[in-house]
């Protein structure tokens, strides 16, 4: 696979991209196959034969099973060489997690402690301390967890009230205060704890079950992810050895969001994956239910239900892979360069955190809306436990919360959006940076009407430009600095919206065009049928904040005018019906499984 040039983070709003360029489940090479296949294999033939267990929280099951994840090197995937692990690159590990649905309750405790729970010590521990974790972490030994979240705190993380304070001798930190809604916290050996030392610096530490004065509560009771383990912990006069500091004093911040952006794109792989099996469950079922003489997928608005799901899916994955792809291709750039440091890694995940949290809040949303669809396809029995919609819609729900809220994802990915744009924090040059862009964007979009309607590429264009003249709109009426008043977020979030659907449906566009001749002509049809509804949902949900928008900063016929302009810029409307049967008819005979899933 070329290494394409590099590209900034968000530019994706202001340039073309070429189809080649473009990252797809199917540039996956046979290594990073194979250990998909691996992971999928050990959740086939050891996780769901006791799915039970799993559910019931038995100990000795989870266990058992998260020492066998180890030794499959799941938990040695990300680690440098350097350090013993397998350093595999972006691609790899996005695929690797990708495979949650037959992993159950295991899914949280896996991604748990291979994320959060070992990564800061990859990036920030020091010699002695990886020589005592990280090899047990990577071997299963030890399972990590993160502590960060406090009943008083959740998004406004940095306000955590508990303290550290050194003793007299200078040799221990002693920590009191309390932490909420720890992942793993029932089974883990290890936590990656923060406190405020004297009150004020916000620091990690590395903090040994056994320390007296730890205790961890019993477990909460949740709306899904049954059978995992996420608990409260209090600390009473914590003794925690100097050395056992994490990174540096008062830099804790750097260990609390060194993965965030890593656990964003993750979570946007996982739930991908997530949002394809509820089409492939709901699939199935259609083909099965007989109702007034025929089976329930013949019907209208069932085939809508499953191709609108099977969209969703489509573009939930084609986004989670063009981001990693991103992160990827710059890592390569790196290593032709001489070498990929842990800094550079984590500065090139910042480059594109506003992909990874906009991927987040695409796919988790897919994920979540194509679950609760799947339990309206199967109707009464959806809402029955013995089947698996039941608990699909439970545990996607967390999905919306975990790695930063989706409202919280949205207004940074927009606030950082404003600063690339601009140049700066101020925002200030948004206006004239916006407009030189629309610019560009209408000199490469225009086409001669005589040659027909414009390609799906062609019209994205439309949805960058409507974006970009609606964020001058904002900058320019609203004021940069009235932007930070919390009262003002709906205008971020709307925003977020429209370059949160430009990112997918011009993602599922690129995705059909670079496999344009692969496939038979009937795959070919359905791929490009699924980026055609990709494309008319996004372009609705641009026309609906658009409105939310212009309403509120222009009254009456202005308002209107305004509306008209940014309307004539997005694709015209085009047929629904015969794509969505079509995707639908290709569900079903398929078994659910999308284009370039059927061997």
């Amino acid at each position: 696979m070329a290494t394409p040039a590099s590209v900034s983070g968000a530019s994706f709003l202001t340039r073309a991209t070429d189809p080649p360029d473009m990252v797809t489940p199917d540039d996956l090479g046979e290594e990073e196959r194979m250990l998909v296949q691996a992971v999928q294999d050990f959740a086939e033939r050891e996780v769901v034969p006791v799915m039970d267990k799993l559910v019931a929280r038995d100990p000795a099951t989870s266990r058992r099973l998260f020492k066998k994840a180890a030794e499959l090197g799941i938990f040695m995937a990300e680690v440098p060489e350097a350090d013993g692990g397998l350093d595999l690159n972006v691609l790899a590990v996005t695929g690797m997690l990708a495979i949650r649905a037959d992993m159950g309750p295991l899914v949280p405790m896996i991604m748990g402690h291979q994320g959060i729970g070992t990564l800061p010590m990859v990036f920030f521990g020091t010699p002695e301390q990886k020589e005592k974790y990280l090899g047990r972490c990577m071997e299963g030994d030890i399972l990590s967890a993160f502590a960060l979240t406090e009943p008083g705190t959740g998004s406004d993380a940095m306000n955590i009230q508990t303290k550290a304070v050194l003793d007299p001798d200078g040799t221990h930190y002693v920590i009191n205060g309390s932490k909420q809604w720890i992942t793993n916290a029932g089974w883990a050996d290890l936590f990656v704890l923060f406190a405020k030392i004297d009150g004020e610096h916000f620091t990690a530490f590395l903090v040994d079950r056994d320390t007296p004065g730890l205790t961890v509560a019993e477990p909460e009771r949740l709306l899904g992810q049954h059978g995992s383990s996420v608990c409260a912990l209090s600390l009473e006069d914590v003794r925690v050895p100097v050395e056992n500091v994490l990174g540096e004093i008062a830099k804790g911040h750097k260990v609390a969001f060194c993965t965030l952006n890593m656990g964003r794109l993750k979570l946007s792989a996982s739930s991908a994956t997530g949002a394809k099996v509820a089409v492939e469950v709901a699939a199935k079922y259609a083909a099965e239910r007989v109702q007034f003489g025929l089976p329930i997928a013949r019907f209208g608005l069932i085939q809508r239900k499953l191709a609108d799901m099977a969209a969703r899916a489509y573009a939930a994955e084609s986004v989670a892979y063009r981001t990693a792809g991103l992160v990827y291709h710059a890592l390569e750039r790196m290593k032709e360069g001489g070498g990929v440091t842990a800094q550079a890694r984590l500065d090139t995940l910042s480059e594109f955190s506003v992909e990874c949290a906009l991927a987040k809040v695409y796919a988790t949303e897919a994920y979540n809306g194509n679950a609760d669809d799947a339990v309206q396809v199967f109707g009464g029995y959806g809402f029955s436990e013995e089947y698996k919609p039941a608990r699909m819609y439970r545990d996607s729900r967390v999905s919306r919360i975990y790695e930063g809220t989706n409202e919280i994802c949205r207004l940074y990915a927009q606030r950082t959006i404003f600063k690339k744009l601009s140049g700066g924090e101020g925002g200030g040059g948004v206006v004239s940076t916006g407009l030189d862009a629309f610019k560009q964007l209408h000199a490469m979009q225009q086409t001669d009407p005589s040659e027909g309607a414009p390609s799906m590429l062609e019209a994205v264009t439309g949805l960058k430009q409507a974006y970009l003249l609606l964020m001058e709109e904002v900058v320019t009426k609203v004021g940069p600095a009235n932007l930070k008043d919390p009262a003002r977020q709906q205008f971020l979030a709307s925003l977020a919206d429209i370059a949160m659907e430009t990112y997918a449906a011009e993602t599922a566009a690129l995705r059909v065009a670079k496999l344009e001749g692969r496939g038979g002509p009937e795959e070919r049809a359905v791929r490009d049928a699924l980026a055609r509804l990709v494309q008319e949902r996004s372009t609705e949900r641009v026309r609906a904040e658009a409105r939310t928008i212009l309403g509120e900063l222009h009254a009456g016929e202005d308002g209107a005018r305004r509306l008209a302009e940014i309307d004539a810029l997005l694709p015209a409307p085009q047929e629904l019906v015969g794509p969505r049967t079509r995707v639908s008819e290709w569900l079903v005979a398929h078994d659910g499984m999308l284009p370039g899933e059927v061997a």
